[in-house]
């Protein structure tokens, strides 16, 4: 049975996001706000995982709005360092909500994201799917 609500109020069965921002940007901002803008955004793990490439800063940026817009509320309600997005022991992304993130999917029904990230020399991008359906831990 596939559900969905188009109100964005009710129980969803499948959401999806994609995000696609411009690695200079990104870049941009880093050199002019550095360790203000990292604390802004990114969590302590994200942080660490980066190591300062902008390129990964770039994905994980992109990875949050699209996790945003499968929610369905953009960044309102929904702050930047609710949404993580860190490595399993391969590399593979996965995505952690926190307070008002957590408090989102599971209002409509959300409890697995897949996230996938990527970037060339210019553009990051990220795609995720959320649904409702319960996966085997990813051991993070």
């Amino acid at each position: 049975m596939f559900v969905l609500d188009l109100s964005g109020e009710g129980p969803v069965s499948l959401a999806t996001g994609v995000d696609l921002i411009e690695i200079s940007r990104i870049r941009k901002v880093f050199e002019q706000f550095g360790e203000r803008f990292l604390r802004r955004i990114y969590t302590e793990r994200e942080i660490r995982y980066s190591r300062g490439r902008i390129p990964e800063l770039a994905a994980r940026f992109a990875g949050k709005e699209a996790v945003t817009k499968a929610l369905g509320t953009g960044l309102r309600g929904v702050g930047w360092r609710e949404i993580e997005i860190v490595p399993d022991r391969r590399g593979k992304p996965h995505v952690l909500l926190h307070g008002g993130a957590a408090k989102r999917a599971e209002k409509i029904g959300l409890n697995h994201f897949a996230i996938s990230l990527t970037h060339s020399k210019e553009i990051a991008a990220a795609f995720v799917v959320a649904s409702r359906q319960q996966l085997p831990s990813a051991g993070i």
